[in-house]
């Protein structure tokens, strides 16, 4: 070798050797001599307490080695190109070519092992984001947390994910046999009453399955109590059908038609074995209340029959051995009866044309009874001039059947009224009789008198007198909105029959006093002496519902209403 060649040689390694020095001169203070490495004392570090962190500039021991074969190879390419006679520049190219390749070799390790973590990574959140979410479902309190930690590494967090998912899933398991149970029972019950099954998979499958299982159990109490309202009701049907079947004497085939054997099975058949579906239940009612409405017509009918019969019975003056059927008749509904009473009615009608004077003037008497009832006045009374006709005629007899029947709807419609007017009356004849004591200076002289018990009794009676005045009044308002005319008591307006009554009681004492004022010769000081006196003299009845008998200490009864001479008849045997 010349000794230019040596000289260049030696330039080389000087230069390479300023490299190196500048390389280690930019490491890290824990950095290190390659040629005279540290021991560990020396560098205050344990290979097993070194991070595994890729971005760190920290040379680990047990890497000096591979550094130390990469620098002494670099090195002899550099001699074996230097004495090839490459320049610096291509010996720098082929240089940095081999750490390229280098890098790129780290490089593409370390993003497949990156991968290999991130999917690892991905599956462990996937597993918890799981666990999370059937906690939530099944209302646990198991702690994940603790499972995504630094201080772990993957593996052993993959381990303890798949851990608490298994355990998570046995707890899944038992709650959706439970469900499933649940989902067999509702499922029997709604075939049983022909309904529809909750569909939870795909209407709820966000929600706590303890929640489902409370929705299940609700459906399921739901579905139970609506299997016993139907059963009650469907026998309660059937009780009421096989009842019907009796009172209305009707066949097996409960008149329903005959090739339809479905509705017949819901009547007669076994009852477990009839599927409870509203469909059934619903034939089943219609059926009874179809019957029942049958049944119901048949007594109405049966009533007025009985009525009719019993009437044309009295009006006629039957004896009992002329009667064909005795009243009261025992389920005179059945049609076998219903028909036995039109024959007789028949008869009767018949026994009527022929004693049609006395039919007539003994349905007179109920209409002035029911006039008496209904507090008709004379006008009221003689407005029905029917009532006063001597032509007996079939024509005649209708117009009275046609005004006892409206005057029997009339005192019905409005039976609440007549019957307080009637308690009315009795009050105000107690008061007025009460008055009529208390007037009385013997009654202190009397055993057992007391004042004290007498006022309690005014009052007594003043208050009754008053309650039953105003429900008086009011129930002839609610008449008089309904029908739009005034309620009449005695021809006059309710107000006006109050007001009148009192004021003809005011008179009546005025009266009294004057009278007993005549009887010791002194001369009256009413106001309305006069007439009064002139009222006294003349003494006479007027037509009405109360007379009054002035001088006489007997209790004031109510009269009969006015009644025409020649609407009065003598009975014709």
């Amino acid at each position: 070798m010349t000794t230019e060649d040596t000289s260049s040689n030696d330039i080389q390694r000087n230069m390479t050797k300023e490299r190196r020095k500048e390389w280690r001169k930019n490491m890290s203070d824990r950095t290190f001599s390659l040629e005279d490495p540290p021991n560990a004392d020396e560098l205050n570090i344990s290979s097993s307490s070194i991070r595994h962190d890729q971005s760190s500039l920290e040379c680990r021991l047990e890497h000096i080695p591979f550094y130390s074969w990469i620098e002494s190879n670099l090195s002899l390419l550099r001699m074996n190109l230097v004495r090839r006679g490459l320049n610096e520049q291509d010996i720098n190219d082929k240089e940095q070519t081999i750490i390229n390749h280098l890098k790129t070799c780290l490089q593409d390790l370390n993003e497949s092992e990156s991968k290999e973590n991130n999917l690892l990574q991905a599956r462990i959140r996937s597993i918890l984001e799981e666990c999370t979410h059937l906690n939530r479902l099944l209302k646990l309190d198991y702690s994940i947390e603790k499972i995504e930690n630094d201080d772990l590494s993957l593996f052993e967090q993959l381990n303890r994910a798949n851990d608490l998912l298994e355990k998570i899933n046995q707890v899944l398991k038992k709650k959706l046999e439970e469900i499933n149970q649940l989902v067999l029972v509702e499922e029997k019950l709604c075939n049983k009453l022909d309904e529809k099954m909750i569909n939870l998979d795909t209407e709820v499958n966000d929600m706590p399955y303890a929640d489902r299982q409370d929705i299940l159990e609700k459906h399921i109490n739901d579905l139970q109590n609506l299997q016993n309202e139907r059963s009650s009701a469907i026998e309660q049907a059937r009780n009421q059908i096989h009842e019907m079947k009796i009172e209305l004497d009707l066949d097996n085939t409960y008149n329903q038609p005959v090739d339809d054997s479905q509705v017949l099975n819901l009547i007669d058949g076994p009852v477990h074995l009839i599927e409870l579906s509203k469909t059934n239940v619903q034939r089943l009612l219609n059926i009874s209340n179809e019957l029942h409405n049958l049944y119901q017509a048949n007594r109405m009918k049966a009533e007025h029959l009985v009525n009719t019969l019993h009437a044309l019975y009295e009006r006629l003056n039957l004896i009992d051995s002329d009667r064909h059927i005795k009243l009261p008749l025992d389920k005179p509904h059945r049609p076998a009866n219903l028909i036995l009473l039109e024959k007789e009615i028949d008869r009767c009608k018949e026994l009527r044309r022929q004693n049609m004077r006395t039919y007539i003037e003994n349905i007179r008497d109920e209409i002035f009874a029911q006039y008496e009832k209904c507090f008709y006045g004379r006008e009221q009374m003689e407005s029905f001039l029917p009532l006063y006709s001597n032509e007996f005629t079939e024509e005649l007899l209708d117009e009275h059947e046609k005004e006892l029947e409206e005057i029997n709807a009339y005192y019905i419609h409005n039976e609440q009224l007549f019957v307080n007017l009637a308690s009315w009356h009795e009050v105000w004849a107690e008061y007025r009789e009460f008055q009529r004591q208390a007037s009385d200076p013997e009654r202190f002289k009397r055993r057992g008198y007391s004042a004290v018990q007498e006022e309690k009794q005014r009052k007594h009676l003043e208050f009754t007198l008053k309650k039953v005045q105003d429900t008086v009044l009011q129930l002839s308002k609610e008449y008089e909105q309904e029908f739009g005319h005034q309620f009449l008591v005695e021809g006059v307006a309710v107000q006006d029959f109050f007001n009148t009554e009192k004021e003809n009681y005011s008179q009546e004492k005025e009266i009294e006093k004057a009278r007993k004022q005549l009887a010791r010769g002194q001369t009256p000081t009413s106001t309305h002496s006069q007439a009064n006196i002139k009222r006294l003299e003349m003494s006479t009845k007027t037509p009405g519902r109360q007379q009054t008998n002035i001088g006489k200490e007997t209790e004031i009864k109510p009269g009969t209403p006015f009644r025409p001479p020649n609407a009065v008849h003598k009975n014709i045997k």
